[in-house]
């Protein structure tokens, strides 16, 4: 069997948005995760930043 390459052509289309709805979906969930802002559940760089900036803040005295 031969296939066109009409074909061949629509199945790289269709591999290639695939391709980019799984790298949008990775890149959304990847922000939420590490950068939201949420104050019920904030993401992780954004709560060891706020950790980081609360213990600069408290100038704890050492002796």
């Amino acid at each position: 069997m031969k296939t066109s390459q009409r074909q061949i052509s629509g199945q790289i289309v269709v591999e290639y948005i695939l391709l980019l709805i799984i790298a949008v979906g990775l890149a959304l969930i990847l922000t939420r995760a590490l950068v939201s802002r949420s104050p019920d559940s904030p993401g992780l760089l954004i709560s060891k930043w706020y950790k980081i900036i609360n213990f600069i803040g408290s100038d704890p005295i050492e002796e």
